[in-house]
């Protein structure tokens, strides 16, 4: 799984030009994910603010609003791609940060015995 996080304060500073570049960009890696046949599955998530974290608090099920990460580099988006090895993983990130500019974490999703 490829995921992207971001600082969504300074998202908001961009140019409406890089906003549509990199919506591009997003695009075309994506379609090209689809094209070679490794994507599983992707999603784009709504913005930190609009997230819920439920977890136990004081030994009751608590809900509050926003993250586990620090709103300034949540998680904006994933890929569950099916590739070769860890390797193409990799150079997928690297196309990713390089095209966003944002940061990416590459994790195996667990395989039962």
């Amino acid at each position: 799984m490829l995921m992207q996080f971001g600082d969504e304060s300074a998202l908001s500073a961009k140019s409406r030009e890089w906003v549509q570049q990199m919506i591009k960009f997003m695009t075309e890696f994506t379609t090209g994910l689809k094209e070679s046949g490794e994507l599983l599955a992707d999603e784009g998530l709504a913005l930190a603010p609009n997230a819920k974290v439920v977890s136990i608090e004081d030994g009751a099920v608590a809900t509050r609003d926003g993250t586990f990460t620090d709103p300034e580099q949540s998680l904006a988006g994933w890929w569950l791609v099916d590739v070769v090895d860890e390797a193409r993983a990799l150079e997928l990130a690297r196309q990713i940060v390089a095209g966003a500019g944002e940061p990416v974490a590459v994790r195996r999703c667990h395989e039962l015995p």
